[in-house]
């Protein structure tokens, strides 16, 4: 017993900073959730960071639609022909039923 316990004690002697640098390594990794919480903070911020790209490309598309509709009377009147079917003073609007199906 007491060659196992001297082999043991020389082992540790020998290798006490490897030892304490796994210790360390895997409180580190599982220890409190430190790790996986890093990892999950991470993948958070580059999911946030697509939808930011996706909200900034959007809002240019639509500064794009308002800076035409402010532009001119073109735009808003055939928004309102084509969304609220205004026609103007003297013109004729012509419907058809819509084509039977077989």
């Amino acid at each position: 017993m007491k060659g196992r316990a001297r082999r043991a004690a020389a082992f540790i002697r020998e290798h006490w900073g490897r030892i304490l640098l796994g210790t360390a390594l895997l409180l580190v990794f599982f220890g409190n959730g430190g790790f996986r919480s890093l990892a999950r903070n991470f993948m958070e911020l580059r999911r946030l960071d697509a939808e930011i790209v996706a909200l900034e490309r959007e809002e240019k598309e639509l500064d794009g639609k308002l800076k035409s509709l402010r532009s001119g009377d073109g735009p808003v009147e055939r928004l309102a022909r084509r969304e609220l079917g205004y026609i103007k003073k003297g013109e004729i609007e012509y419907r058809f039923p819509p084509p039977e199906k077989k």
